[in-house]
């Protein structure tokens, strides 16, 4: 098993397969070297070999710890780093813990950099869709409004009525009002978003 398909693999298994179990294919074709290396560049668990160990136990192959090991750390190199912190957290990835000391601070600050950033992004996006959401109902909402109206001017109405009547059309009216501060806030986010990426781009 190369490198280059393993971490194929690895992509696949983000997107929910399951990757901690080895099929006996996998097991028997195993290349423990680069199987560590490979987890230890994805920043996968310490714990990852023991569960692939343990299943490729069940089909009587022994892994190869040593090598398996030796690789992990040398993946961790390219791993922990602050610009990879910054890319996992900026894709809304988890951070397992897994940089030893001497680097996990500068991972952790560009990680933390990154979640920020994918925070904020998705603050606009939500924001976005809100106010999206918001501009549809009042295309429905004018339409209702104009109802409203014309039932107050023909329909034969108790004051009861009338006044519930017109209490809608004030609800309506108000819409706009809303719809102006999802805009405020929206170009507010987004003004925070540039300003954040301005700062991490220098």
């Amino acid at each position: 098993m190369t490198i280059k398909s393993l971490t194929i693999t690895l992509i696949l298994c983000s997107t929910g397969s399951a990757c901690s179990v080895m099929n006996e294919q996998e097991c028997q074709t195993a290349n423990w070297s680069a199987l560590g290396y490979v987890d230890g560049s994805q920043g996968a668990s310490a714990n990852q070999f023991n569960e692939r160990s343990s299943a490729c136990s069940e089909y009587k192959v022994h892994a190869n710890f040593n090598q398996y090991q030796a690789s992990y750390q040398q993946g961790l190199i390219t791993y922990c780093t602050e610009s990879h912190g910054f890319f996992v957290g900026s894709n809304g990835n988890s951070y397992l813990g897994v940089c030893p000391q001497s680097t996990s601070a500068l991972f952790l600050r560009g990680y933390h950099q990154g979640q920020q950033l994918f925070t904020l992004k998705n603050k606009v996006t939500q924001a976005e869709q809100a106010l999206q959401n918001e501009q549809y109902d009042s295309e429905y909402q004018q339409q209702r409004l104009n109802r409203l109206k014309n039932s107050i001017i023909y329909d034969k109405l108790t004051a009861r009525e009338r006044q519930q009547k017109l209490e809608k059309i004030e609800e309506i009216n108000q819409q706009p009002n809303l719809i102006k501060k999802q805009k405020a806030q929206l170009n507010r986010l987004k003004k925070e978003l540039a300003e954040l990426e301005l700062v991490q781009r220098n």
